[in-house]
C-alpha cells in the first residue's frame, strides 16, 4: 500500500507540475501578445528608414527670400512601443538655436502615414498625412495663413540605408504650384 501511494502521490504531482508548465507557457505566450502595443502596425514600418543619429545639411528659406545654410543634428527613435517614431532635431536659423519636434505614425483608420510637428520659430501643432511610394514618401496639409488657404508639403526623397533628403515646400494655387522653403540632407551619423 505504500507504494501505491507513493506512485499516485508522485503521478499527481507530476500532473500538477506540468499543468502548471503548459499554464507558465499559456501565461508567457499571452505576455508576449500583450507587448505587442495594439496601436503597432506593419505599416509604419515604411518609416523605420528614419530611426537613428544624423547629421543635417540644412537649407532654410528665410522671410526674405534668401537661403540660410547650416548644420543641424537630429535623432529619431521608435516611440510609444514602436508605434509611432519622435524625432528631436537642433539647428541654427537667422543666427540663433531653432528646435523642432516631431512624430510619425501610420493611421490604421486612414491607411496614411501621419506627421506632427512643432519647432521653436513658429510654435504652432502642424499635422501632415500621406503615403509612401517607392523610394518617396510625401506628406501633404491644408492650413490657414492670413484669412488664406495654403497647401503645405513634406517630402522624403532619394532614400536609402545611409541618407535621405526632406523638402519642403508650400503652394498657394492648391498645389499647382510649389515653392521650396527648405531642404535638409540627412546623413547617418
Amino acid at each position: 500500500m505504500p507504494r501505491r501511494s507513493l506512485i499516485l502521490l508522485l503521478t499527481i504531482c507530476w500532473f500538477i507540475g506540468y499543468s502548471f508548465q503548459e499554464s507558465e507557457q499559456a501565461h508567457a505566450s499571452a505576455l508576449h501578445q500583450q507587448n505587442i502595443a495594439p496601436c503597432y502596425h506593419k505599416e509604419r514600418e515604411a518609416i523605420d528608414f528614419l530611426i537613428g543619429d544624423w547629421k543635417v545639411d540644412s537649407n532654410v528659406r528665410l522671410a526674405d527670400g534668401m537661403w540660410e545654410h547650416s548644420s543641424a543634428t537630429s535623432q529619431i527613435k521608435p516611440d510609444l512601443s514602436g508605434c509611432l517614431l519622435s524625432e528631436r532635431f537642433t539647428g541654427t536659423r537667422a543666427g540663433h538655436t531653432s528646435t523642432a519636434l516631431a512624430l510619425m505614425a501610420f493611421n490604421n483608420t486612414s491607411k496614411k502615414l501621419q506627421r506632427a510637428w512643432s519647432d521653436s520659430e513658429h510654435g504652432l501643432l502642424v499635422t501632415y498625412e500621406g503615403s509612401r511610394t517607392g523610394n518617396e514618401i510625401i506628406l501633404e496639409t491644408d492650413i490657414l495663413l492670413d484669412g488664406k488657404t495654403v497647401k503645405l508639403r513634406n517630402a522624403y526623397l532619394e532614400i536609402s540605408g545611409s541618407s535621405f533628403n526632406l523638402e519642403s515646400g508650400r503652394s498657394t494655387d492648391g498645389g499647382k504650384s510649389w515653392v521650396t522653403v527648405m531642404r535638409l540632407r540627412y546623413t547617418r551619423k
